[in-house]
């Protein structure tokens, strides 16, 4: 081949990729995804390992609180407590606090960056073993940690004016569609749209549980005894008028309390398309759900405390 030919060639090549590389790129991405929530754990050595009695061997009880989801939850809707031994073995330390910040959400950014949450610690301060043990001994210490959090999702619904139409629609009303859930414990899964009649669509979907803590209805602190275990509070939103939605209690036709059984609850939604707002038109339309509930976890650490006399 002429050299001229080739340099040409390579010329050109070369101002492809300058060109492409000044093309803006786009993420259609909304969500990280998955089940992550807040995490935590006991920083190594606090509280250490083995201590000793006598009131001798001071120590504090520390642990990280990391973001990792995407839902942002204030400090005060997030608390630890320590439990499993009697306070007054260790003397009287503080075993209630909550995070000295907010925990911000992770999230994707405009650039498709994962942008990482907050990270804290929480210390629990003031502990040692005063009474005079005759031999060695083991000490459990649980942290329970109970936080609100939310699940936001997101499907595209297809409207069309004319709901018989079998060809040349610009989208599809009869099947699954995929569903971009944001990472939580709790996902919105398995979401269907069909024909409900000439002028109305209905979709369902799944609210699984996919962590392994416990859930309680929002804003009642993870109480044990509260008998609003596995209640969900569920918003979804089309943007259009005449939506109506069941399995769905003390709200409103879009919103309200469900209770999972099994860890798992469908919801069924109808959408009315004859109202001027939605009619005379072929497009397709986010469904937005959104459910918030209280999550409750736990991990364990044991404590020896060694007699010295």
């Amino acid at each position: 081949m002429n050299k001229n030919i080739i340099l040409l060639i390579v010329g050109l090549l070369f101002l492809a990729g300058c060109a492409s590389s000044n093309t803006p790129t786009t993420f259609s991405k909304p969500f990280i995804g998955g089940t992550n929530a807040i995490s935590f754990d006991f920083i190594e050595g606090s509280p250490p390992a083995e201590v000793y009695d006598g009131g001798s061997y001071p120590f504090e009880v520390s642990l990280n609180v990391e973001n990792k989801g995407e839902y942002s939850v204030p400090q005060d809707k997030v608390a630890l407590k320590l439990s499993g031994f009697y306070p007054g073995d260790f003397n009287n330390p503080n075993i209630t606090k909550n995070p000295d910040e907010d925990l911000d959400k992770s999230y994707i950014d405009s650039e498709g960056n994962i942008i990482p949450g907050a990270i804290t610690y929480v210390t629990f301060p003031g502990f040692n073993f005063g009474d005079n043990l005759s031999a060695n001994n083991d000490y459990k210490i649980r942290a329970d940690l109970c936080y609100a959090y939310g699940t936001i999702a997101q499907a595209d619904l297809c409207v069309l004016d004319d709901l018989t139409k079998t060809k040349d629609e610009v989208c599809k009303v009869t099947e699954t569609k995929i569903v971009q859930s944001s990472s939580s414990p709790i996902q919105i899964e398995n979401l269907e749209e069909s024909i409900a009649g000439t002028d109305k669509i209905t979709f369902s979907f799944n609210i699984v549980h996919r962590g392994s803590g416990l859930i309680s209805k929002q804003d009642t602190s993870c109480s044990d005894e509260t008998i609003d275990k596995d209640k969900v509070w569920v918003e979804i939103d089309t943007g259009l008028p005449a939506l109506k939605c069941s399995g769905l209690s003390d709200g409103t036709d879009t919103t309200g309390f469900t209770t999972l059984y099994g860890g798992k609850r469908m919801i069924r939604c109808t959408q009315d398309t004859s109202t001027p707002e939605a009619g005379g038109k072929d497009f397709q339309k986010k469904v937005n759900i959104k459910a918030t509930y209280d999550y409750k976890e736990h991990k364990e650490v044991t404590v020896t405390v060694k007699h010295t006399t």
